[in-house]
């Protein structure tokens, strides 16, 4: 009896033992109703290629239970399909490539998102830093008892010169008038910001005081 005779009988018995038609088997194996129908048919030229119809073989025999590999290589020697290679695997996924880009993005955005965050992170967490711009020099020495200290503050939100508070502008510049003792004058200025820590320098001014004559 040719094989795919054989098979016809052997196919549509398992398939009436097993409760089923063809349209359920189609739905619990997910084969297309077509192919299931050319198989209860002995119909063989309407099966798709090799590959495809090895993967509807050792599915179906799952289902139905029996050993699909047998059935398989009887098809073979008897030559109703096409060797299509030692594993006979189905060809490369067309849509595999758009999916390895899409994923690439994904992860490339995932990056950029996080990096991002660290970035913030670390501009919210992070300390302020203060930049003495006027005077020039520390220690400085002066004969006024009066002297303009300014300067910059980044990544800061509050600042204070000796516990005073002192407004900053929105480019971070900022100045203050201080009065001076006699000798060594210490200033401290403090930066501070909301979340994050502080950042604390010491301006040390000498006033020496000219004698009148």
């Amino acid at each position: 009896m040719p094989a795919e005779l054989e098979f016809e009988n052997f196919f549509n018995e398992r398939v009436k033992e097993r409760g089923l038609n063809l349209k359920k088997l189609s739905e619990v194996s997910g084969i297309a109703v077509k192919h299931i129908e050319a198989l209860a048919n002995g119909n063989f030229g309407n099966l798709p290629s090799a590959p495809y119809f090895r993967g509807y073989l050792q599915k179906l025999g799952e289902v139905l239970d029996f050993d699909w590999e047998i059935w398989w290589a009887r098809f073979k020697t008897s030559g109703l399909v096409k060797d299509a290679g030692p594993k006979d695997l189905p060809p490369r996924n067309r849509f595999l490539r758009p999916i390895i880009y899409k994923n690439i993005w994904f992860a490339a955005i995932v990056i950029v998102v996080f990096l991002y965050f660290v970035f913030q992170a670390v501009k919210i967490l992070g300390r302020p830093t203060i930049i003495i711009t006027h005077p020039a020099q520390n220690p400085a020495t002066v004969s006024n008892n009066e002297i303009e200290i300014a300067g910059n503050v980044k990544n800061g939100s509050e600042l204070y010169v000796n516990g005073e508070f002192v407004q900053v502008a929105k480019d971070g510049s900022w100045q203050k008038d201080v009065l001076l003792e006699n000798g060594l004058n210490s200033l401290q200025i403090t930066a501070k910001k909301f979340l994050g820590g502080e950042t604390r320098v010491v301006q040390q001014i000498l006033y020496e005081a000219t004698s009148v004559q």
